[in-house]
């Protein structure tokens, strides 16, 4: 006859057993908010849930492995829901009201979870246990965030300073009515002895780059210095910065920040520069938002982020909105005037270092 634990033991080694399972599926330097049930990995971009289960002893060895492991794969099904409900995707959406919203968002979430594969099992002394795990990015994502993503891609058009017509037509159509606008402009930077980084005029693009460079040449005849100075200010802004990977935000100064899937940046004066009417729809659901991180060095070899990743600093949250950050406006600006900063941003190229 088969000797039975007692029931107490079986609880506390299914309690040990938990912990176990939870100290092999995460990785130490992850971010990672945990509970009792499971947790969400924001590093990896994971939500993963625990669950145990028992059959009667009356059936067979073999049926009662098969029913334990069957329990315990809908008891995890449950933890999964719950601690799916509570995933942050911006300051204003969670899945939890995103489903109560959305009967048919609700029904393809609990689809997903249904479909969330097994990433651990153990059957012993009659106790079988499971870990699921499910990705944000993908499927869940898309579910929940279709109606906050058609919003986003209606603001921010960045209006630019130069048009695309040819630098013949623009010198046609505007003449010396243009030096004559730059004139004050550039006593006014002069007078301030600003850095590149403040230069007047923004360079966004290797078009604008040329057009300025041409400006250069056609009005140094004049010997206008002044506004030489300060279109070489802006050349050289946008060829310091035109070869970044990625976007890096040290937010370790900011302790109120509550982590989500597609957080809002924002400048000083609360204008959204990322998500953005650029920022891509496909890539955002695909890769996530933005992924997490606990320290810098590893931050800047993050994948996401790698070779070398534009790195500004997270002044604060915006208003009540604590998973919106804010960046100063110039550092909005030296993001606005690197393409390629613009360009792995908009792909969701966006990594967040944040406290400890």
């Amino acid at each position: 006859m088969q000797r039975r634990l007692p029931a107490k033991t079986l609880i506390l080694f299914a309690l040990m057993l938990q912990t176990t399972i939870w100290s092999h599926s995460l990785v130490a330097d992850d971010v990672i908010k945990q509970s009792p049930q499971g947790g969400i990995n924001w590093t990896q971009g994971v939500i993963f849930a625990n669950g145990f289960g028992t059959a009667k002893p009356d059936l067979q060895p073999a049926q009662r492995k098969l029913l334990a492991q069957r329990a315990a794969i809908v008891d995890a099904q449950r933890n999964l829901l719950e601690i799916t409900q509570g995933v942050r995707i911006t300051s204003e959406l969670t899945t939890d009201q995103a489903m109560k919203q959305s009967r048919e968002t609700s029904a393809r979430i609990v689809g997903i979870i249904k479909g969330a594969q097994v990433t651990s099992k153990h059957y012993q002394n009659e106790v079988a246990s499971v870990t699921l795990s499910m990705p944000i990015a993908g499927r869940f994502l898309k579910s929940v965030w279709q109606n906050e993503a058609s919003i986003a891609w209606q603001i921010n058009h960045w209006p630019l300073l130069l048009s695309t017509v040819s630098f013949e037509e623009q010198l046609g159509s505007i003449g010396n009515h243009l030096i004559n606008g730059l004139i004050p402009s550039a006593h006014a930077a002069s007078e301030r002895q600003n850095s590149p980084n403040d230069a007047e005029f923004i360079v966004r693009k290797e078009t604008d780059a040329n057009a300025y460079r041409r400006l250069v040449e056609w009005i140094g005849a004049d010997k206008n210095h002044d506004i030489v100075e300060l279109l070489n200010r802006s050349i050289a802004a946008y060829e310091n910065n035109s070869q970044f990977s990625g976007l890096l935000i040290d937010a370790t100064n900011v302790p109120d920040f509550e982590l989500a899937s597609i957080p809002k940046i924002r400048n000083q004066s609360g204008e959204i520069l990322y998500p953005n009417a650029d920022t891509s729809y496909d890539d955002i659901v695909k890769n996530r938002g933005v992924t997490y991180d606990f320290d810098l060095n590893d931050a800047i070899a993050n994948q996401r982020v790698a070779t070398k990743p534009f790195i500004i600093k997270a002044l604060a949250t915006y208003e009540n909105l604590t998973s919106d950050l804010i960046i100063s406006t110039k550092d909005g600006e030296r993001i606005k005037q690197s393409l390629s900063t613009l360009e792995a941003m908009n792909k969701a190229g966006v990594l967040i270092v944040v406290p400890i």
